[in-house]
């Protein structure tokens, strides 16, 4: 009779499947949709059951996944728990479709093919939240820039990396982008994972001009880039009112172009809506002259308007329409408003001054000339971030125009701008810091072009 008894036990011994440790039930890799589970081996096992749902759900609501020993995957890991130098058999199964930023809780049963184990005690897992890495697609700087440290931001830190440090390198003291040389150049930013959050990854685009800054006092002109068709976009059409089909200069307010139109005769501003097909016009209540220079100033509301080597100054009220006069203390060929610096600029062949914000034009800083080889034409000027863009033409207007950049808080010329556009008459920046250029074409449909040259970047990579 014992004999019997120990054979049956025997028998029940090998049918039966071992026990499963649920301490050693482990989530080893959670992302936001899935979690992958390790636990140790159970001897005489030919499948595992694992049961799941979000925690807090009802009993109903039990998932079942089933895992035939074929399709786990077991590899050796070292135990910490049992005997030093001693190996056990480590499964691993992926549970996948998860919600993200969801607990569950996980159950398994291992399962012989002669009986059923049993059911683990529940151990619950919570998979990752999705991030983004938030920054700029395409950054512009010179290669005169200084170090300079990349807006990004996300859930977590983010870490960056060039991919050509030849061209730009990180400084792993400090994290600043560091400039090398001129060219183009990949950096990987990338947002660190956590235990809440998956990692996440955005490359952008470090594009750098060639630029060796002189001071202007007599310099000489250098081309460091030169915009066209190819790299530019028409952001707007225009066209004139009565017989003011001439546009000379404008100004931008962030939602409306203001182009001034005439020659010696007749005279208009119009307003052009930036989006959509808005078009309104005043007459002038006094004469604007030549309208050569133009800008809308934020911190004013108003426009001002000189007409060229003039210290006479109209400005326009574009929401009363009311037009005054003003005298500047210098004259001028064009007239610009820096809203990021909030400083009004005048340019001539002679001079680059600046004024303080408020319109009352005392003078704060004056640099000097660039020569250019040839007969050119001095038209507007624009400014934003400490930058002054001098529009100029050469005597076939429409043919080859510049721009040259001043860096106005240091008194240093930059280069100029090759323009392959038609006649370039006045610039301006949008709101993201790029170069509108507005384009004289003399046949009764002329364009604003947006340019690929941000300005804004090229500004805030100088210093103050």
């Amino acid at each position: 009779m014992l004999a019997l008894t120990a054979f049956v036990v025997y028998r029940d011994y090998q049918s039966r499947p071992g026990l499963f440790e649920t301490t050693s039930l482990k989530a080893v890799e959670r992302g936001s949709d899935h979690i992958t589970l390790e636990w140790n081996k159970v001897r005489n096992v030919e499948k595992y059951v694992l049961f799941y749902k979000q925690k807090g759900r009802q009993y109903k609501d039990w998932s079942r996944l089933a895992l035939d020993n074929n399709e786990v995957t077991e590899e050796a890991a070292e135990s910490t728990k049992k005997a030093k130098n001693k190996e056990t058999v480590r499964v691993s199964a992926d549970v996948e479709d998860l919600e993200e930023g969801t607990r569950y809780v996980f159950m398994v049963r291992p399962d012989s093919d002669e009986r059923k184990g049993f059911l683990t005690g529940g151990k619950s897992f919570e998979t990752r939240r999705t991030q983004k890495v938030k920054a700029r697609d395409e950054i512009m700087k010179l290669s005169c820039s200084k170090p300079f440290k990349l807006s990004a931001k996300a859930e977590t830190p983010v870490q960056i990396e060039s991919e050509d440090p030849e061209i730009a390198e990180i400084d792993k003291d400090t994290g600043k982008v560091v400039i090398k040389r001129g060219g183009s150049v990949n950096l990987k930013l990338t947002a660190v994972e956590d235990k809440n959050y998956v990692s996440a990854s955005k490359k952008v685009k470090l594009r750098i001009i060639e630029s060796t800054p002189v001071n202007s006092g007599g310099a000489k002109a250098y081309t460091i880039y030169h915009v066209n068709s190819e790299n530019c976009e028409v952001v707007k059409s225009i066209s004139g009112a009565g017989s003011a089909v001439v546009p000379q200069s404008f100004g931008y307010t962030g939602d409306k172009y203001i182009v001034a139109y005439g020659m010696s005769g007749s005279q208009r501003i119009v307003t052009f809506d930036v989006k959509g097909d808005g078009k309104s016009v005043s007459v002038p209540g006094v004469a604007l002259g030549h309208p050569n220079g133009f800008c809308y100033s934020d911190s004013t509301g108003l426009c001002y308007c000189v007409k060229g080597w003039s210290g006479r100054c109209v400005t326009y009220n574009p929401e009363s329409g009311n037009y005054g006069v003003i005298t500047l203390p210098v004259g001028c060929s064009g007239i610009a408003y820096d809203r990021k610096d909030n400083k009004f600029y005048t340019s001539s062949r002679t001079s680059m001054v600046s004024f303080s914000g408020d319109g009352n034009f005392s003078r704060v800083l004056s640099t000097g000339v660039v020569s250019h080889y040839g007969h050119t034409y001095t038209q507007d000027c624009g400014g934003h971030a400490g930058i002054m863009m001098r529009c100029l033409s050469g005597s076939n207007k429409h043919g080859i125009n510049y721009v040259d950049l001043y860096d106005m808080r240091h008194g240093k010329y930059l280069g100029s701008i090759s323009c392959d556009l038609s006649e370039v008459e006045s610039a301006v920046c949008d709101k993201d810091g790029y170069m509108l250029l507005l384009c004289n074409t003399s046949d009764g449909v002329d364009y604003i072009w947006k340019t690929d040259i941000n300005i804004e970047d090229i500004g805030e990579g100088l210093g103050e």
